[in-house]
């Protein structure tokens, strides 16, 4: 595929997203379809909330026409896969199904990715001494990341911007890499990503035509972003390391450096809640976005400054990964998790985090008496 077929690509996919959401939402509001304000909610306006519908749409067309620039065995795969979650989370905009049901729903479409081996982890090429991984190992494995990797992105989905910003920053890195690794049917599913995201981007950042993704969008954006890494672990990269740029042992650590702000949130809400003794489904105002909310950032400052931190992070784990070995690229890497999670709890002005906050100092004292 020619460079200027990408360009081509995402010219049509923005106009496609572009023209869909305002009729999507119009007919949102006409059926009253909306998400309304509560005592978690970010916004105070009732609002339509199936902004996914077009990201679904335009996936749609761009697996269609890919079939017409190259070969790829995985396309009817990904269409019932994918299918499946944007269903998942369209019920679950309609019907506000239960976690359960959500959670039975996503499995069935990240089960149907696990008969293709393009989207298992048979490998790690080396990293902490690991190679080829047993079958029903690389099953387990592949389908709990795509599964905290959906449910982080559908997380994420708190306030104006975030989750399409960090999604975009992640397609961008994937699209770089795909783009060296010469697998141009993954590198046109990255870049209808960044075009659907930054179409949905003008209207979710709009004070008159505001829409949200709806778990419709965070659902689908997550199942193809979580099956873009595992297709970039699946690659044989014997013959590839001048391609990659660097070991391919290093390649899960710039990987988690890419996710770095859904993996850091997803660890961080479900620690609290194991710590409260509460269900890991349980929603809370914990998220890092919250934190920055409440500090007083406005949604598209609070989604830049996140997106920022995240592109930074993986950019700076990009150059770390080249320049040191690998115990010095992980350490690197648990560094800068360490340090967020601190931050972010000093800076939690919740209710429990500050109750969590004094019982460690009272433990502290004890210690230091």
């Amino acid at each position: 595929m020619e460079n200027y077929h990408y360009v081509l690509l995402f010219v049509f996919i923005f106009g496609i997203t572009f023209f869909l959401i305002p009729k999507i939402r119009y007919i949102s509001l006409k059926f009253n379809l909306t998400d309304t304000p509560d005592s978690r909610s970010s916004h105070t306006v009732i609002t339509p909330s199936f902004g996914g519908v077009a990201f679904y749409i335009s996936y749609l067309l761009a697996l269609f026409f890919s079939q017409f620039f190259f070969e790829n065995t995985a396309t009817t795969t990904l269409l019932v896969s994918i299918s499946i979650l944007f269903f998942t989370g369209l019920l679950d905009d309609l019907l506000n199904l239960s976690a359960k049901v959500k959670f039975l729903g996503q499995c069935i479409g990240v089960g149907l990715l696990m008969f293709h081996s393009d989207f298992r982890i048979l490998s790690l090429h080396g990293f902490m001494g690991i190679t080829q991984i047993p079958l029903a190992l690389s099953v387990t494995g592949s389908m709990f990341f795509l599964l905290g990797l959906i449910n982080a992105f559908n997380l994420l989905d708190g306030i104006d911007g975030l989750t399409a910003i960090t999604g975009s920053i992640v397609a961008m890195f994937y699209s770089y890499l795909f783009y060296h690794l010469k697998a141009p049917f993954y590198v046109a599913l990255c870049v209808t990503t960044i075009a659907v995201l930054l179409a949905f981007l003008r209207f979710n950042f709009s004070v008159r035509k505001k829409i949200f993704m709806g778990d419709t969008g965070s659902l689908t954006l997550g199942l193809v972003l979580g099956l873009s890494t595992l297709k970039i672990m699946t690659l044989d990269y014997t013959s590839e390391v001048a391609l990659l740029q660097f070991d391919p042992k290093k390649l899960p650590i710039f990987l988690i450096a890419v996710l770095f702000v859904p993996i850091l949130d997803i660890f961080r809400v479900i620690l609290i809640r194991f710590l409260k003794g509460v269900s890991i489904f349980k929603p809370d105002r914990n998220h890092m976005h919250h934190i920055l909310v409440d500090y007083g950032l406005s949604h598209r400052r609070a989604s830049f400054f996140i997106g920022i931190v995240n592109f930074i992070v993986a950019l700076c784990m990009f150059f770390v990964i080249q320049n040191t070995t690998l115990l010095q690229s992980f350490l690197v890497l648990v560094l800068l998790f360490v340090i967020a999670i601190v931050i972010l709890f000093l800076m939690n002005k919740n209710k429990t985090a500050i109750r969590l906050k004094l019982q460690i100092r009272r433990v502290l004292l004890r210690i230091h008496l």
